[in-house]
């Protein structure tokens, strides 16, 4: 009997903690500013593209310490992350599994 109640409570355990294991379908995120220099363009694209599309920013730009929240299509989780800061100078990521994670962070 104390196996089988441990059996039990050990089977709970591993279903409460698979969520964790389980990789989200939301490839939402905030991306978060922590550099010295405004960013004026912000563009993210799923990876099996080859364009970027348009500047999420529009008219804005995203100051030192400022997010952004990007909202994407549900489940496209590998995507291209592209910044132009005020100088003109741009800094990518590339197939970031935007699923895995809440934030990206730009210097």
């Amino acid at each position: 009997m104390i196996v089988t109640r441990f059996a039990l409570v050990a089977a709970m355990g591993a279903l409460l903690a698979a969520p964790a294991w389980a990789q989200s379908n939301n490839p939402d995120f905030t991306l978060q500013n922590r550099g010295q220099q405004v960013i004026n363009e912000v563009y993210v694209s799923s990876s099996a593209r080859n364009s970027w599309g348009n500047d999420r920013l529009g008219q804005n730009t995203l100051a030192p310490g400022r997010n952004l929240n990007v909202v994407l299509p549900a489940g496209q989780c590998r995507n291209d992350i592209k910044v132009v800061y005020a100088d003109g100078q741009s800094n990518e990521r590339r197939n970031v599994n935007t699923c895995e994670l809440t934030e990206v962070t730009f210097p």
